[in-house]
Parts: structure tokens; C-alpha cells; sequence
């Protein structure tokens, strides 16, 4: 009797602490923790199968605002993923590539310039940006090894365990109801629909002169800060030494005085990925040439990220670069997976026209992957956005 006590006992014991532990798990993936586009971006490519696209973009808002894979399978045919993260550090890009080598084997990935051109290395101690990106990881082995050796000590279980962080989340009500829902749709469905492309549906009006016009015949050169050129190396080091095919490139900007200075750090950073072999396309001296034709009245929504009418347009330059200079080698697709991507090219170019017809009205709106916007998304039609 007093051993089938003590089994009961423990039998007990053990299912209390289950409960606890999955009660947790849920707590911590739905609820106590800092969900936003930047974990639905995140979240989604980890949704992808695997060995499923030709081409990852990593980067920060530089290259999740500008390119639209919907666009670029309907037009050119290739498949892919905007894995980025708002303000992502040097780090968050290394770890970025190195978790879609792991995971997809692309024939291509594509890295913005953004995180290497700061005139410091601030951003990288950054602790919001850092969670941002770094929370919303599965607990892999880059992850890993970010956290053993770039992480404090006495701050490494707040990422593994982002609960012991945000446990104070559980206040911020509505918010909470909003993005579990986001979260819980995304999982429900399965995947992504914009793949992971974000906006803002506005028009910037500039008060400031841009010295866009400037950009083609600007050949200087600014040394890059020391610690993030060091990152560059690395990481063009772990590109050579794994074969990675790699490519960079600058996404247009509205340049103006202050902002001046990372179009020369862009020279730099070109000629130091020419160097070890790669390309880099800097899109930014080529905004005002006629193939790209960035209007900088139309095709911004700030000084620094392209709306949707700018995002079209750089996403057709990129992505003949890609398969024409680059020779992209693009799989063959399942009839699934055709379906399914031709459900996201549609599904693309939808917001395409429910940010147009918001512009239209003057109507400012952050437009993701949310139950709101993909709730709109039905009254607008599917078809192919024609450009001249």
C-alpha cells in the first residue's frame, strides 16, 4: 500500500509539473512575450519547408519594406522569404544567414547593407533590437552560440526563456488579445502570405531638398566602424569557407545631408564584398536612373523605407539582377506549392491595391501580416499589377 502511495504521489507530482511547464510553453508563445510584425516575420520563415526557396533576404526595415517575393514569383519566378528584423544588428544578420543555410540551402541569399553602415556599433548593444530578432529564433545552434558567447551571463536564460522577460505583459490589454490572434492565425494556416514584406500605406512629403540626384557620381569612401566592418569580415569568411552564394545591396533611401554619410560607408562596404569575390548592387547611387526610376514624391513613405509603389519597382530591379546577372538556378515547384504561391502572388498584389486605394484617401495605415489587413484584403482584386 505505502509503494502504491508513493507511486501515486509521484505520479502526481510529475503531472503537476507538466501542466506547469505547458502552461509555460503557451504563456510564453502567445501571450508573456513581445509579439509584433518583426516575430510574425520571423515566425513565418521557420513555417516554410524545408529546401523550399531559391532565395532568402536578410536584413532590417531596409529590405522588408522594398521587396515583395509575390511579386518576384509572379513575375520571375523564383521562390522566397524576407527573414529580417526591424533595426537587426550585425549579429542578428550573421546568425540570419547562417540559420537559412540551415534550413533552406537557397541558391541565393541576399543581404541590405543597412547593419554595417552605422557611423558606430550602438545598434549592436542595442538590447530592444537585439530581443527583437533573437527572441523570436527556435532554440537552434546559432542561436545557441550567440547567447554563450555574445550574452551576459546573468542575462542568457531571458533568451531562452523570453517569459522571464516579458512576464509583465499579461496588463497590456487589448494589444495582447490583438497579436495572440495574429499568431495564433498564422499557425493555423501554415505559412506567411507576404512571405515576410511589410509597409506602411503613406506618402512622404519631404521638407527637406534630397541630395538624391547626387548619388551617381558620389565616389568617396568613409571608413566603416571598426567592430561592424570585423562582423563584415566574419562574415564574408563564413560565405567563402561554406560556399555560400551570396549577394549585398543598398535599397533606395531619401538621402538627405545628415543621412549623407552612409553613402559613402556604402563605398566601402562595396568594395571590401568585391574584394572576397561577391557582388553588391548599390540601388541607392541607381534610384534616379531610368530603369529604376525612384520617384522620391511618390515612392517613400519616409526618408528612409519605399511604400508600395517604390517597393514594385526595386522589387522588379532586384530580381533581374538576380536571375539574369546572378544566374539564379531556380527548383522546380510541386503543383502544391505552385498553388500555394500563386495564392501569395495574388495575395500581393491585393495589398499592392489596398495601399494604393488607402493613399488615395489619405489614409495612414501599417499594413502587415495581421487579421485586419488580411481581413480587407477581399475586396480587392488578385490580378497582376501592370507596370509601364
Amino acid at each position: 500500500m505505502k509503494f502504491q502511495n508513493k507511486i501515486s504521489r509521484t505520479v502526481k507530482v510529475a503531472l503537476f509539473l507538466l501542466t506547469v511547464m505547458l502552461s509555460c510553453i503557451v504563456l510564453q508563445y502567445y501571450f508573456l512575450r513581445n509579439t509584433d510584425s518583426n516575430s510574425l516575420r520571423v515566425e513565418g520563415f521557420y513555417q516554410e519547408q524545408h529546401d523550399s526557396l531559391d532565395v532568402v533576404f536578410i536584413g532590417a526595415s531596409d529590405i522588408y519594406t522594398s521587396f515583395m517575393p509575390g511579386r518576384a514569383y509572379e513575375k520571375y519566378g523564383f521562390t522566397s522569404y524576407v527573414l529580417a528584423s526591424e533595426s537587426i544588428t550585425s549579429e542578428g544578420v550573421k546568425t540570419a544567414v547562417k540559420e537559412a543555410v540551415r534550413t533552406q540551402h537557397p541558391g541565393m541569399i541576399v543581404v541590405e547593407a543597412n547593419a554595417f553602415l552605422y557611423g558606430n556599433s550602438n545598434n549592436d548593444a542595442n538590447q530592444a533590437y537585439i530581443h527583437k530578432f533573437f527572441d523570436n529564433l527556435p532554440l537552434t545552434v546559432n542561436k545557441l552560440d550567440y547567447i554563450l558567447n555574445q550574452v551576459p551571463v546573468d542575462q542568457r536564460w531571458e533568451y531562452i526563456f523570453p517569459l522571464i522577460k516579458y512576464h509583465g505583459l499579461w496588463t497590456e490589454f487589448p494589444e495582447r488579445i490583438y497579436m495572440t490572434a495574429n499568431n495564433l492565425w498564422l499557425d493555423v494556416r501554415g505559412f506567411n502570405y507576404f512571405k515576410g514584406f511589410t509597409t506602411t500605406a503613406k506618402v512622404f512629403k519631404p521638407t527637406v531638398k534630397s541630395r538624391n540626384d547626387e548619388l551617381p557620381f558620389e565616389d568617396g569612401f568613409l571608413d566603416l566602424d571598426p567592430k561592424l566592418e570585423a562582423q563584415l569580415i566574419d562574415l564574408l569568411e563564413y560565405c567563402q569557407n561554406n560556399n555560400v552564394k551570396i549577394m549585398f545591396v543598398r535599397a533606395p533611401h531619401f538621402v538627405i545631408d545628415k543621412t549623407y554619410d552612409r553613402v559613402k560607408r556604402s563605398n566601402t562596404m562595396a568594395m571590401i564584398v568585391n574584394e572576397y569575390g561577391f557582388p553588391y548592387y548599390s540601388a541607392e547611387m541607381e534610384a534616379v536612373e531610368p530603369e529604376l526610376n525612384i520617384d522620391e514624391n511618390k515612392d517613400f513613405y519616409n526618408e528612409d523605407h519605399m511604400n508600395v509603389y517604390g517597393a514594385l519597382k526595386f522589387t522588379d530591379y532586384l530580381s533581374e539582377r538576380i536571375v539574369n546577372y546572378e544566374e539564379l538556378e531556380i527548383d522546380p515547384l510541386t503543383k502544391d506549392q505552385r498553388d500555394t504561391w500563386k495564392e501569395i502572388a495574388s495575395s500581393t498584389n491585393k495589398l499592392y491595391r489596398y495601399c494604393d486605394d488607402l493613399m488615395k484617401k489619405g489614409e495612414v495605415r501599417s499594413v502587415q501580416e495581421d487579421v485586419i489587413t488580411l481581413s480587407e484584403l477581399g475586396n480587392y482584386s488578385g490580378d497582376p499589377i501592370k507596370t509601364k
